[in-house]
């Protein structure tokens, strides 16, 4: 239909509406790409479906027309997302393009990371052409880094970290950097270490970045306010006291219901655990125990935590203590629940029992990397830095490893020193038990 208007009359590409717009403007903000990749039968089945190609053909001056706003059509197509018309405009049209700013001084890249479309800050990574667009300013001084890190969008940013053009040193017209940009972010009081504005101020650290040439303490935050902050306590005390109740109440539960059950009362030790004795065995009561210990600690600290009359510090290192603790029960609820499931499956599905407990390895893992994201800033941090944060990485690792993981040491540590010294004593008791059966 588009082709049949213009052959009709080529005109109409001349039209505005009240926005200023072109038929171009309209054109680019279609985003039915169909692929991202650059296959030839994407690209042909891109080329055969959009109506950009015949409208721009007709009248290409519609590439420098600006609308009511400022924007140009490569901007539309990028605040869109439209990444197959940026890639056909790059590619096939004149490359000043690339560098055409609307009315706030803006690139499309500007754009794009204004709305978050990655895809395009992708693009415009691996295409060495537009590696001079990375440093423009707009009108208040604002590189595509300053943005990203405002917005907090720690997929883009991490795009543009890895790029090297990238300089994370450039003063805006308020003179700041991305750094103190990134440290404005972070607020007093309560904040979780993992929250994305935190990563991006700890990688723009360790990349080196500048803090600017301003004095420090006007950057100094102003002190939290007690009641927002107390709020904020209660409600997490909250949630995360239902959690650890829910914990208490099935490792209680678990110890009435051993698997493998329990010895007749005319056995000898009539009444125990028929499994009592096993490397699997021993390792799921400690995890058990250690489960149901940490969330019932966890409990008794948030109880702290939630009170009013106790002073804002404690109520504090008391939340952060119950953290900790429910954390490790979590991790011990999932040991014993794949100790258990080993155990009963074992003897009869020996791959199922492994398969459980690949996958709950597996699962681990998501509360290892916050699931994937801390991983996604360290590669970028090495691709810029080289070998230089590779101390860095791999000490974050390691105390991460050890906080998470500490509950697994405890529980098959002790089941290897319990099924070591403690076989040989079951042994000569038994031994003794049947000395006394036959003199009697």
């Amino acid at each position: 239909m588009t082709e049949m208007l213009l052959n009709w009359n080529k005109d109409l590409t001349e039209q505005v509406d009240k926005n200023r717009s072109t038929p171009l403007h309209f054109a680019a903000s279609l985003c039915k790409d169909f692929a991202a990749s650059l296959s030839e039968y994407t690209v042909i089945t891109w080329m055969s479906r959009t109506p950009l190609i015949p409208v721009l053909l007709a009248n290409p001056v519609q590439l420098y027309q600006q609308d009511s706003e400022g924007l140009y059509p490569i901007h539309v197509a990028a605040s869109s997302g439209a990444i197959r018309t940026i890639k056909y405009l790059i590619e096939e049209q004149p490359d000043e393009i690339a560098g055409l700013v609307d009315f706030k001084g803006r690139t499309f890249l500007h754009v794009a990371v204004e709305r978050g479309r990655r895809n395009i800050v992708e693009y415009a990574h691996r295409t060495r052409s537009l590696a001079r667009i990375f440093n423009m300013q707009d009108n208040d001084g604002n590189t595509a880094m300053h943005i990203a890190v405002r917005n907090g969008n720690k997929y883009i940013f991490c795009i543009l970290l890895r790029n090297r053009k990238v300089n994370l040193n450039i003063l805006n017209n308020q003179g700041q950097t991305p750094l103190e940009i990134a440290d404005s972010k972070i607020h007093e009081g309560f904040y979780y270490v993992w929250n994305p504005e935190k990563l991006i101020l700890l990688a723009l650290t360790h990349c080196n970045a500048s803090g600017g040439c301003r004095r420090a303490d006007h950057f100094q935050k102003k002190q939290a306010d007690e009641a927002k902050e107390s709020e904020k306590l209660t409600t997490s005390t909250q949630t995360l006291g239902i959690g650890s109740v829910l914990i208490v109440t099935v490792t209680f539960g678990a110890i009435l219901a051993i698997p493998g059950g329990y010895k007749a009362d005319d056995h000898y030790n009539g009444g125990t655990p028929t499994l009592a004795g096993r490397y699997i065995f021993d390792a799921f009561t400690m995890a058990n125990t250690i489960a149901f210990i940490c969330s019932t600690l966890a409990i008794i600290h948030l109880m702290y935590s939630g009170m009013a009359m106790v002073s804002w510090p404690l109520r504090r290192r008391h939340f952060n203590i119950s953290l900790f603790l429910a954390f490790s029960s979590v991790i011990s609820l999932g040991a014993a629940f794949m100790l258990g499931m080993y155990l009963v499956l074992a003897p009869v599905a020996r791959w199922t029992a492994i398969a459980i407990c690949v996958m709950m390895m597996i699962a681990s893992l998501c509360l290892f990397t916050e699931p994937l994201h801390a991983p996604r800033v360290a590669i970028a941090m090495y691709v810029r830095k080289g070998n230089q944060v590779l101390p860095v990485i791999a000490r974050v690792l390691l105390i991460r490893t050890l906080i998470t993981y500490w509950p697994c040491v405890v529980i098959f540590g002790w089941a290897a020193i319990s099924t070591k010294y403690g076989a040989h004593k079951t042994w000569m008791n038994h031994e003794r038990h049947r000395t006394t059966e036959v003199i009697e």
